[in-house]
């Protein structure tokens, strides 16, 4: 596999695309924010996340390819509180 490629072409990846109104091969060059369930070190649910784009490897297939800021986990983004 390429460093920073991540293969697409599981039956979720897919379906999630589908429900957007794409294919694989229609999702080629856009941007995405890619999410995978994970836990922490305690099993809390804490899903795995990198932006980036879809693209055709000829070797690998299609692959989403994480862009040069890395995976981060859900835990990490901060959350925005505001006084209403």
């Amino acid at each position: 596999m390429i460093e920073r490629g991540y293969s697409l072409e599981r039956r979720g990846s897919v379906e999630d695309l589908a429900k957007l109104g794409l294919t694989l091969e229609k999702a080629v060059g856009m941007r995405f924010t890619f999410v995978g369930d994970d836990a922490d070190e305690h099993g809390n649910p804490d899903d795995i996340m990198f932006n980036g784009i879809v693209i055709r490897d000829p070797q690998w297939g299609y692959l989403a390819y994480a862009d040069e800021s890395g995976i981060y986990w859900r835990s990490e983004l901060k959350t925005s509180t505001s006084d209403a």
